[in-house]
């Protein structure tokens, strides 16, 4: 599997397939599709459908959260889950050095290949997966500006366990767009990892959207009258469809909670603190 996923145009059936799911859909037979979908992978009924329903599966895929559907802890010290996702790492980076899966590392400079990758040499990250069926909004994981973004063009590999597993470097291949969230003078990464199927990765403070035909590496930070404010919980960015988020923070900047590798978070709820 890992071999067929190196040979194919993986990028290019990615954008073909986000084409696709744009397409608008006859109502009768995309309430079917959406059926079918929710069934299969367990999507809960509580999301907002547009007057007159949906236009295509990506309008449904992309779907916003009824009010009320998620709480974000009020501790002005809590760190939050940023997304719905099964937490598949976490914990401290010895040196620059993160766990992709058991006996397989990867460093913070081949993440976020940046001058800023250094700050967070011997801090802590937490990796959370997304699944076909969770809410696929990102949100804010503590209040803070948007002070810069790092986009990385790559491959689309799955990221389903046994590439994880399998294949050294995972993370560092794929197409990447990092957020930098400044909070009391330090930086936190919210790193967004492209996987296949996911057409397009899009943030809320930028016009930059990832996986583009002519796609080039950007960097860019904001003066400070251009960072963009953010509470806990303000909606970041969009995947387009399912995969990985990577939170990274700064030495003696977070304590992440006594979590449990395979176990499941929902937005807003209590993941750290901030020290």
């Amino acid at each position: 599997m890992i071999f067929l996923f190196k040979i194919i145009p993986q990028n290019l059936l990615s954008r073909l397939f986000g084409c696709i799911t744009r397409i608008p859909v006859p109502q009768s037979l995309l309430k079917r599709i959406i059926q079918w979908y929710s069934r299969a992978y367990q999507v809960q009924d509580e999301y907002i459908e547009p007057e007159g329903g949906f236009k295509s599966f990506g309008d449904f895929f992309i779907r916003a959260l009824r009010p009320g559907s998620r709480t974000i802890d009020p501790d002005e010290k809590a760190i939050i889950s940023p997304v719905d996702a099964r937490i598949d790492q976490f914990g401290s980076l010895e040196n620059n050095t993160i766990i992709q899966a058991k006996g397989i590392h990867y460093s913070v400079q081949d993440l976020v290949p940046s001058s800023r990758a250094e700050q967070f040499i011997n801090g802590s990250f937490i990796t959370l997966y997304l699944s076909p069926g969770d809410y696929h909004r990102i949100h804010a994981p503590l209040s803070g500006s948007v002070t810069g973004y790092t986009y990385v063009p790559g491959r689309l590999f799955t990221v389903q366990d046994y590439m994880v597993r399998g294949l050294k470097g995972l993370f560092t291949r794929n197409e990447r767009l990092i957020t930098y969230i400044e909070h009391g003078g330090s930086e936190v990464a919210l790193c967004k990892v492209g996987a296949m199927n996911v057409g397009r990765i899009s943030v809320s403070y930028d016009s930059l959207v990832t996986n583009r035909t002519f796609r080039t590496g950007q960097e860019h930070f904001y003066d400070d009258p251009s960072q963009k404010p953010l509470k806990k919980g303000d909606e970041v960015g969009i995947f387009n469809l399912g995969s990985t988020v990577i939170l990274l923070f700064p030495p003696d900047f977070a304590r992440l909670d006594p979590l449990k590798t395979g176990s499941t978070v929902k937005l807003g709820q209590h993941i750290g603190v901030i020290i």
